[in-house]
């Protein structure tokens, strides 16, 4: 397991992600021009060699535009155009060198993607501030919810969503595949549905099973949010087990919560419902030896960037690598 970092790329960032000890870097679609609806092969390999002369690997894209994607999860006219660019993206990335590419397939609300929450100051410990969701406070959410808004008319119930899935991975994975890139989807975090009229169906271990199963490929996997997966009931060991042991973990979120839905908060890394140290026993266990971040932090005030929180988390992820390692 490689220890990564993810955030806007500046100096202090890159100096923060050497100190803390990271090998590899999550993100960067924030770093890079947005006007052509797609990548360029010259930005990605400009962007990966700031990475790398900062001492870094460049493990996954993440941040593709929310504009970009609409019409892809809502089954719009226009998709076929916006899959085409998703293809030239993979190829550039293929020959830039990048081997992998986070997408979410949930709708973005007006307040990013940060999950969907509906508290972000809920009282952690010690006085710092953690996010939470209660369901009864977003259920009557109607399609205006999201940015940018869903026309009533669109169709989107289970079905249809399933629909719109399996057309979009039909199409982008085997471009995956000839680039050399893997896709990991992150799940729908909350994974409960209906939220603003649109179904969110990538909500259980099953439905994560049936998406990779779609489009049989190592290119077809997950952005494995062990935070979001930890909100649903099921067992978060058993989904590491069955989803690493097939090779279907991109790269993890490391985050702990506490109560799964309809109702849960985020907490520091040591607290929740999860064994942190099974949890990290068990990638060992698959031989998962991707890349893994921190995530969600509390906000514990000072900087914006929260860099006392993320570092206490980066920090105990160290240790539970070496505990496991160490056997």
């Amino acid at each position: 397991m490689r220890l990564a970092v993810s955030g806007k790329i500046d100096d202090e960032f890159l100096a923060y992600a050497r100190q803390v000890g990271a090998t590899d870097y999550i993100g960067g679609g924030n770093d890079l021009p947005a006007d052509k609806g797609y990548f360029g092969f010259q930005e990605l390999m400009l962007l990966r060699q700031r990475i790398e002369n900062a001492g870094l690997r460049w493990a996954v894209l993440d941040g593709i535009p929310a504009g970009w994607k609409h019409k892809i999860k809502l089954g719009l006219p226009g998709r076929d155009e916006q899959i085409a660019n998703w293809c030239r993206t993979l190829e550039n990335m293929g020959a830039a060198g990048i081997p992998a590419l986070g997408y979410f397939f949930s709708l973005r609300s007006g307040i990013g993607h940060y999950g969907l929450r509906t508290s972000r100051t809920t009282p952690g410990r010690g006085g710092a501030k953690v996010t939470s969701f209660d369901y009864e406070l977003i259920e009557g959410a109607d399609q205006g919810f999201w940015d940018p808004p869903v026309d009533r008319s669109v169709k989107a119930t289970d079905d249809d969503v399933w629909g719109y899935l399996s057309y979009f991975l039909e199409a982008v994975i085997p471009v995956a595949e000839q680039a050399g890139v893997r896709m990991g989807v992150h799940p729908n975090d909350p994974p409960v549905s209906p939220i603003g009229g649109v179904a969110r169906v990538l909500r259980s271990h099953a439905a994560l099973r049936r998406l990779t199963e779609i489009v049989p490929s190592d290119s077809n996997c997950l952005g494995f949010c062990q935070g979001t997966i930890s909100e649903m009931p099921e067992d978060i060991l058993d989904a590491i087990r069955y989803f690493g042991s097939r090779n279907k973990i991109c790269y993890v979120h490391f985050r702990n919560v506490s109560g799964t839905v309809p109702s849960f908060s985020e907490t520091f890394i040591d607290e929740g419902h999860v064994d942190m140290l099974e949890a990290m026993s068990a990638y060992r266990d698959v031989g998962y030896d991707g890349p893994i971040i921190d995530d969600h932090v509390p906000d514990m005030g000072g900087s914006e960037r929260q860099y006392r929180s993320h570092a206490f988390a980066m920090g105990y992820m160290r240790a539970l690598v070496q505990a496991v390692n160490a056997g």
